[in-house]
Parts: structure tokens; C-alpha cells; sequence
């Protein structure tokens, strides 16, 4: 088959595809052997007729898209996305501060139907912790996050706070939200997710027996649409956050640990009655420091000495 024809199928199958196609996916369809393929398809990357990326996370890639069709669905995306966000901020601008929306409102439902098919997890994020909520909003001002944000901030150097170095830091935190269910730093200040509210740990037993598998599933969602980005995962939370979480991770298949772990490292020279993230957040430092080269491992350490911590192990 000459170059030509082969161009031919190749371009007609891009055109007419519903979605990304693989290297395997473009051959199949053409009938044309995958080094043939490859070959067309790096003359139409050239001239900026085809993209190739990692357009879908849970298909092989690189994947193959006609150019021009990639560029009008980015552009669809984010007119839904903005469109979604404007409408939450102003519902947020009407809502009462003080009365959080339930857990099945209108708002939360939108928010999560947000983050699960629309939101996008900064692409340079490999690494990713899970946080429980505050009552304190936005949760980065929060003493508890305080704490968990210096194990990160000592392990990589950087703040993942979005009011301080989150562009820079590799760690991606997402909060679980006792009325809403994941939320990521970088959308912390949108409706609902900014409203004050109470904590899964002062709900009523009957309150928290509703909101646990609702609350569970909606992690294990954001798992099941994002997860595969991340090449780390790690949680910070306590009693019944910990919990959710752990179903989070039977119904999403993904594995992970939870810390913190009573009988694991903690900081020294600290009484028994401060707050548990005081006391154990060294663990989640020590687990983002088993992510890291050697180099960065050595530079995690010099951090932690030179802010005077220690830690004793369990």
C-alpha cells in the first residue's frame, strides 16, 4: 500500500473517531501494520494536523486525536466548566454564609458532578494526599491543615497550599468534605465547598450512617476519574474520616495508606493530650520521603533537622 493511501485511512479514521485512538487502535481500524502507522502519523504531528497525548487516563498512550477536533471539544470543555463555576459562584453569592448546604443539595451535587467529569488535576501533580476537612474555611487556614501541610512543605520544600507554593509543590492535596466529599486546594474558595461547616466527627449516628457511603463513594469516584495520574497516594486523617476513606479505597480498588497510625513515629518532646496532627503528621512526612529520589530524600532530612524536629518511632 503506498504512502499515500495510507495517509488517506489514517486521516479518515481520525476524522471520523468518536474518541482518542492508541497506536493499536489506529492500526486495527486502517488495517495498516503499527510502524507504517507510526510513521504516517509522525508527518501529520508534524504539520500540526494530528495531537498526541495522554488524552484519555485510563486508555495506553500516547493517543491520537485529529487536531482540529481536539481543539473545538478543549474548547467545549472549558466553556461547560466555566459555565458550571460561574453558576456555582453565584449561588454562593445569594446562599446564607451561615447555613452549609446538605449533603444532596442541588450545589453539592453540582460541585461534585464537577470535579468528577470536568475538573482536571494539574497535570504536573504525580503525588497526591488526602486530607480530612476542617470547620475553618478555606481548609489551608485551618491549624489541623497547618500541620499536615508542614509534612508536606518539610518532605518536598514547598507548600501545597494555593496561597502559597502550590504551582511549585508536586503534592496535589484533595479534602475530603463532610457535606460535599472531595475537594481539591485548588477549588477550595468555590461555593460550596467555602462554606463553614461542621465535621463529619459532630454528626449524629443516624446524620453519619446516611452521609458514610455517600461520602465514600464520592472519594472512591474521584479515584476512579483521576487516580491514574497520580503515581503516589497517601491519606492524613482520624477516626471516622478515616473510615470513609478506607471504604473509599475497598470500592475503588485503589490501595493506599491512612495515617496516622497510633503506634506509629511520633514527634518528640510533645504532651499526649495536643491533637493527633500535631502529634503524628512526622508519618505522613516520612511516607512522601519513600516517593522521593535519594537526593531529595537527603534534602527532606536537612529540612526537618534544621526546623529542630524530632521523632521517635512507635
Amino acid at each position: 500500500m503506498r504512502r499515500s493511501e495510507q495517509q488517506h485511512r489514517i486521516t479518515s479514521v481520525l476524522l471520523q473517531a468518536d474518541a482518542p485512538l492508541t497506536l493499536d487502535e489506529l492500526s486495527t481500524e486502517c488495517q495498516i501494520a503499527p510502524d507504517d502507522v507510526e510513521g504516517v502519523l509522525d508527518d501529520l504531528i508534524d504539520r500540526r494536523q494530528v495531537a498526541a497525548a495522554k488524552l484519555i487516563g485510563d486508555k495506553p498512550h500516547p493517543q491520537y486525536r485529529w487536531a482540529a477536533r481536539w481543539e473545538q471539544e478543549i474548547r467545549e470543555r472549558e466553556g461547560r466548566a466555566q459555565h458550571t463555576l460561574a453558576a456555582l459562584v453565584a449561588q454562593g453569592r445569594s446562599a446564607s454564609p451561615s447555613k452549609p448546604p446538605g449533603i444532596d443539595s442541588d450545589p453539592v451535587l453540582t460541585f461534585y458532578d464537577f470535579v468528577l467529569n470536568q475538573y482536571t488535576p494539574p497535570a504536573d501533580k504525580r503525588m497526591l494526599v488526602f486530607l480530612q476537612c476542617s470547620v475553618r474555611r478555606p481548609f489551608c487556614t485551618s491549624p489541623s491543615h497547618g500541620a499536615m501541610r508542614r509534612a508536606i512543605l518539610v518532605a518536598t520544600g514547598f507548600d501545597p497550599s494555593p496561597r502559597r507554593q502550590m504551582q511549585q509543590c508536586p503534592v496535589h492535596v484533595v479534602v475530603l468534605a463532610s457535606t460535599v466529599g472531595p475537594v481539591p486546594y485548588d477549588l477550595q474558595d468555590i461555593y460550596p465547598a467555602n462554606v463553614r461547616a461542621g465535621g463529619v466527627k459532630h454528626f449524629g449516628l443516624d446524620d453519619y450512617e446516611h452521609a458514610r457511603p455517600i461520602l465514600a463513594g464520592r472519594m472512591a469516584g474521584y479515584l476512579i476519574a483521576h487516580g491514574k495520574q497520580y503515581k503516589h497516594i497517601a491519606a492524613f486523617a482520624d477516626g471516622r474520616y478515616a473510615q470513609v476513606l478506607a471504604d473509599a479505597r475497598r470500592a475503588s480498588s485503589v490501595d493506599f495508606p491512612i495515617f496516622p497510625d497510633a503506634d506509629g513515629p511520633r514527634i518528640t518532646r510533645i504532651k499526649e493530650r495536643r491533637p493527633y496532627w500535631e502529634k503524628y503528621w512526622i508519618q505522613l512526612y516520612l511516607e512522601i520521603t519513600r516517593w522521593l529520589t535519594p537526593a531529595q530524600r537527603r534534602d527532606a532530612e536537612a529540612r526537618l533537622k534544621k526546623a529542630g524536629f524530632t521523632y521517635e518511632s512507635g
